[in-house]
């Protein structure tokens, strides 16, 4: 039995109607949710972090107003199992607007401030509650997109396997920064990776190896696969995440690697699809297929440890999807489950 929490838009913001309670709990078993409870807290918790070890759980309130500020917040959450409640540990400001992604490096949590244009980390308490900011760093920038690119906006903040270093792709910029990370500190390491103009750089994802991340473009769809070796990353292919025949609107959201490295998968907003791809044994990716999502707007999703199944979000179309995963081919099978839940933003799974 493992469980499942989804957070959701709770307010109309540009691109969503948020219509949510907050963080949705379920628990999950044998490829069936079922819903145990659901929390209000801080606005649009739209994207979420777990910390199993010390039953954490940590989400952004995608706002750009936090008590008396242009910024958006983090809140903390102590999570008991039985009878699955959430006890609220406290909330800070993120010092910049609209933090879209919230990862844990050690005793750290460090956020990506999307209207901000910033990236922040904020020192945890030994209990996991949140402390107070350890560090902040503003992005300067811009790309060729005039109505997406005017100006930095870091979307996500991601550590690499060793903790001592975070990846930040800035989809304003179409660059992906590495820092170095040490006590909270983000001190920036090497210049910044070069991604193609208009890529609009968005999710990544390390390879369990540690040898190789996926980088999915948004404002693109493509995915650019990049080595990596102790702080030095480099680009060495794209390939384009949408069918060769497919002619309408490019927006990837998500990106996720099956725990046995053989398979990646990533969300296409557009035409509503999950792409899954091979990956080699040296990296490189091939022989993508596409699944439909058989809902709107597919966001954030999440594979369960064991690699059986995937969990999509339908943002726009209030659904949670569950698929089953061939083991032999990665391809999903189904939807096995449909489950209603508004505004659907993140998909977190705690073991």
């Amino acid at each position: 039995m493992t469980t499942v929490f989804v957070g959701t838009y709770t307010q109309r913001l540009g691109h969503v109607n948020g219509r949510g309670t907050g963080v949705y709990v379920y628990s999950f078993h044998e490829g069936s949710l079922r819903q145990e409870s659901a929390f209000r807290g801080l606005p649009s918790p739209s994207y979420l972090a777990v910390d199993a070890a010390r039953r954490r759980l940590y989400a952004t309130s995608e706002t750009t107003e936090f008590d008396g500020s242009p910024q958006g917040a983090l809140q903390a959450w102590g999570w008991d199992a039985s009878p699955k409640t959430l006890e609220p540990l406290g909330q800070i400001g993120t010092k910049g607007g609209a933090p879209c992604y919230v990862s844990i490096n050690k005793d750290h949590l460090l956020t990506a401030n999307y209207v901000g244009g910033s990236i922040t980390s904020v020192k945890l308490t030994g209990h996991g509650g949140i402390e107070q900011i350890a560090g902040h760093v503003q992005h300067t920038g811009s790309g060729p997109n005039p109505a997406r690119q005017k100006a930095p906006h870091p979307h996500a903040i991601v550590p690499d396997p060793t903790g001592s270093y975070c990846l930040v792709p800035d989809l304003g910029t179409d660059h992906v920064y590495v820092y170095r990370t040490d006590h909270g500190n983000l001190e920036i390491f090497g210049e910044p990776v070069n991604i193609h103009p208009g890529a609009g750089p968005r999710h990544l994802v390390f390879h369990p190896s540690g040898k190789f991340v996926y980088l999915l473009n948004e404002l693109d769809s493509s995915i650019t696969t990049l080595f990596w070796e102790d702080g030095r990353l480099d680009a060495v292919s794209t390939m384009d995440a949408l069918p060769e025949e497919y002619a309408g609107v490019r927006s990837g959201a998500d990106i996720h690697v099956h725990p046995t490295g053989r398979f990646l998968y990533a969300s296409l907003r557009g035409p509503g699809n999950i792409v899954c791809a091979e990956i080699a044994e040296d990296g490189y990716l091939s022989n993508p297929a596409w699944f439909p999502t058989h809902g709107t707007t597919p966001r954030n999703f999440a594979l369960d440890p064991a690699g059986k199944y995937l969990i999509v979000g339908n943002q726009d179309s209030d659904t949670l999807m569950v698929f089953h995963i061939d083991q032999e081919t990665g391809h999903l099978v189904g939807p096995r489950q449909v489950v209603h839940v508004p505004s659907p933003a993140c998909i977190k799974i705690m073991p």
